[in-house]
């Protein structure tokens, strides 16, 4: 008596799960679900078909329950993670070849997490001073805006190409500016280009900046408590301005680094010059009792750092 092979079911599974998903949306049990969103979960059609293929004929209780717990994570990943979740992409009105602008409204944010991802740039501009949450221009790449929370708001812009998939190269000028009231963490993802980080009007409450080889001019903010930032690069020639009356401390470390201080509160160019292959610190004199301070640690590979 031969056994009749089990026939695949996730793809009446997946159905279902959608229609389950859509339906509580109706209901208003879960928000905003698109089918631009859920077409970012492609990837686990090819896991589910995989374990279809490879064992739903020898076992197939045990592949139904692994393709339900699959499509269960799916799901969940696609309600609650902020990068996946629906309702959380809001495009600028750019065509892919002339200009970009998004805006995402302040709402009831108290609090901002903010990461900029891009590719390589003509010029790249961060500032303060933004009348919503976060103002973003472009003069040529599409950017892409991602969204979540509420009080405490999660904000992403990527740097896209015309089709919508990210964009490793561009020739173009990014412009962001940040609600300067909001207390925001920042974090900076770039490629190769010219940077102007300038901080000094955002109320930051810590920092991750990542550049390739690139020239930076990054402007240090007003602390509020201690504020740490961290700063990695590869070759690259970095401008630090540390403005009147912040204290910080300025530690270097990675590979061969040139650091030099134009700055008289971090030392001279007597006292703070010279070529360091296992980093160096500088810091003001009032840093070590401030309450108010910000520590920045470069690690870079041959590099130019100049404090000013």
């Amino acid at each position: 008596m031969s056994v009749r092979p089990r026939r695949g079911v996730f793809w009446p599974l997946l159905l279902i799960a959608l229609g389950l998903i859509f339906l509580l949306q109706n209901f208003g049990f879960i928000t905003g679900v698109s089918w631009l969103a859920l077409a970012s979960l492609w990837p686990l059609l090819l896991v589910l078909i995989g374990l279809d293929i490879a064992f739903a004929r020898r076992w197939p209780l045990p592949t139904l329950v692994v393709e339900v717990t699959v499509i269960a994570a799916g799901l969940a990943l696609l309600a609650y993670s902020p990068n996946l979740s629906p309702g959380i992409f809001v495009f600028g009105d750019g065509d892919g070849s002339g200009e970009s602008d998004v805006t995402v409204p302040r709402g009831d944010a108290t609090q901002l997490t903010l990461t900029l991802n891009g590719g390589a740039t003509r010029s790249y501009h961060v500032s303060g001073g933004a009348t919503a949450l976060v103002e973003a221009h472009s003069t040529s790449p599409d950017l892409r805006v991602r969204t979540s929370g509420t009080t405490r708001a999660s904000v992403r812009v990527d740097q896209v190409s015309p089709n919508g998939f990210p964009r490793p190269v561009a020739v173009g000028d990014i412009q962001i500016r940040i609600a300067s009231d909001v207390p925001t963490s920042v974090v900076i993802n770039v490629g190769a280009g010219d940077f102007d980080i300038d901080l000094s009007d955002v109320r930051v409450t810590d920092a991750r900046v990542n550049v390739g080889a690139s020239s930076m001019r990054f402007v240090l903010p007003k602390p509020s408590g201690n504020v740490d930032i961290r700063m990695n690069g590869g070759a690259s020639n970095i401008s630090v301005v540390v403005p009147d009356g912040v204290e910080a401390r300025i530690s270097t470390t990675g590979g061969l680094l040139s650091l030099r201080s134009e700055n008289a509160r971090l030392g001279n160019g007597d006292t703070a010059r010279g070529v360091f292959a296992g980093g160096t610190t500088v810091e003001t004199s009032g840093y070590a009792a401030a309450q108010n301070r910000v520590t920045l640690t470069i690690s870079a590979g041959a590099s130019s750092i100049v404090v000013r």
